[in-house]
């Protein structure tokens, strides 16, 4: 359904494949913001590497109804790759 519940803490994995032959390195950073008004105003999500494996915690406690725009920056032992994904999911 793509809904997540108005909580604080919701942990999104992060991960990078590969397209038209390209094969990502290990990921090396990772940056995450989202919005609720479709990109005009942005706010960071804390990233983390815990065991090999890279998550961006965002809080939705105050978001109810609204829809969730992510912009991913994640960056790999051969370059940078940024994606924004429009509209990700909604807050219930």
């Amino acid at each position: 359904m793509k809904t997540v519940p108005a909580k604080n803490g919701r942990r999104i994995g992060l991960a990078a494949t590969g397209h038209a032959g390209y094969t990502p390195g290990e990921l090396t950073g990772a940056k995450v913001s989202f919005s609720y008004d479709g990109g005009e105003t942005w706010h960071a999500a804390a990233t983390a590497r815990e065991g090999g494996r890279w998550t961006a915690t965002v809080d939705h406690a105050d978001a109810a109804g609204k829809s969730v725009t992510l912009r991913t920056e994640l960056t790999d032992a051969n370059g940078n790759s940024v994606q924004t994904v429009n509209y990700a999911y909604a807050v219930r």
